[in-house]
C-alpha cells in the first residue's frame, strides 16, 4: 500500500480503489494455479482438441489470463474496470506471455475475432443483474466462440446465499489492510448485495477509507439451464465443490459458486 494523505469516500463503482487492494485479499482464497487446472481438465473433457486462444471474460487483475498465458494459450482478458485492467497490465510487464487486455463490457462486446474457448471465472457472471443484460452477454460470447467452442463459467447459487457480518484484517509488512463486509440477499429480486468497508493502515495510522457497493445477480440451477438455452449454447454440465477447490462432482443446495460448461453450436 503507498502512503498517501487520509481520504474517506465512497469509491466510484466496483473495483475502483478495491482493485489495488484486490490481489492481496484474495491471495490464498482464489488458488488461481489449481482453477487453471481444472480448466485445463474441462478442455480435455468437452474439447476434440486443446484450444489455442481463450477469452477471458471479467478477467479482472488478470491472474487467471497471466497463468493460462504461462501455459502456452493465447489469452484476451476483457473487464470494464480500468482500476483492475491497469493492474493486470503492470502484473504482465516484463512477461512474454501471448496475453492481452482490454476494456470492454461484458454484456455487450465485440472483438472482431472468434475464440477456442471462453471463461467467466469466480463472480463475474453475476454482475450482469438484468436478463437483457445476459441474454447479450450469451449472443456477444456466441459470436465470439468458434462453432463448438466452449464457454466456462461460474455463477453463484440462490439456495446457497445467505446475510452474513464479516471482518478481516490481511497483513503484509509495514502495511495493514481492514475490510467490514456485510451481505444482504435479496430471494424475490435474486440479488446479493455486498458492502465492503476499507481502512489501509500504516504503522497503526489510518491511510485511507472508502466503501465499495457490489450487486450480484443470484440463480438456481433451472433457471440457468433456461437462460443458456435461450442463449443459444447447449448445457453440457453444471459442477459443485466449495470456494477453494472446483470438482466435477453434481453441486447440492449448499453450493454457492457453480461452475457450468457450455457449448456453442457446431
Amino acid at each position: 500500500m503507498r502512503a498517501e494523505r487520509f481520504r474517506r469516500a465512497v469509491s466510484a463503482g466496483p473495483y475502483g480503489r478495491f482493485a489495488r487492494y484486490y490481489d492481496a485479499v484474495y491471495d490464498g482464497v482464489l488458488d488461481y494455479h489449481a482453477d487453471c487446472d481444472y480448466l485445463d481438465s474441462l478442455f480435455r473433457r468437452f474439447l476434440r482438441r486443446r484450444p489455442k486462444s481463450v477469452l477471458d471474460l471479467g478477467c479482472g487483475t488478470g491472474s487467471h489470463a497471466i497463468e493460462l498465458g504461462r501455459r502456452g494459450y493465447e489469452v484476451v482478458g476483457l473487464d470494464l474496470s480500468k482500476s483492475q485492467l491497469a493492474v493486470a497490465r503492470r502484473k504482465l510487464r516484463g512477461k512474454d506471455l501471448p496475453v492481452t487486455f482490454v476494456q470492454g463490457h461484458m454484456a455487450r462486446f465485440d472483438l472482431r475475432r472468434r475464440f477456442d474457448a471462453a471463461i467467466c471465472m469466480f463472480g463475474g457472471f453475476g454482475y450482469m443483474l438484468s436478463e437483457r443484460a445476459v441474454a447479450s452477454h450469451l449472443t456477444s460470447v456466441r459470436r465470439h466462440l468458434s462453432p463448438g467452442g466452449l464457454y466456462v463459467f461460474e455463477f453463484w447459487h440462490e439456495p446457497a446465499a445467505y446475510d452474513h457480518h464479516e471482518s478481516y484484517i490481511y497483513r503484509q509488512k509495514p502495511d495493514e489492510l481492514i475490510r467490514l463486509d456485510e451481505s444482504r440477499t435479496d430471494r424475490r429480486r435474486r440479488r446479493l448485495t455486498m458492502t465492503f468497508r476499507f481502512f489501509a493502515l500504516r504503522g497503526g495510522r489510518i491511510l485511507e477509507r472508502f466503501t465499495e457497493v457490489h450487486v450480484a445477480r443470484l440463480y438456481t440451477i433451472p433457471e440457468m439451464r433456461r437462460i443458456v438455452a435461450r442463449g443459444g449454447l447447449r448445457l453440457d454440465a453444471v459442477y459443485g465443490g466449495t470456494g477453494t477447490r472446483k470438482t466435477l462432482l453434481p453441486p447440492s443446495k449448499t453450493t454457492f459458486r457453480i461452475t457450468a460448461a457450455t457449448h456453442a453450436p457446431q
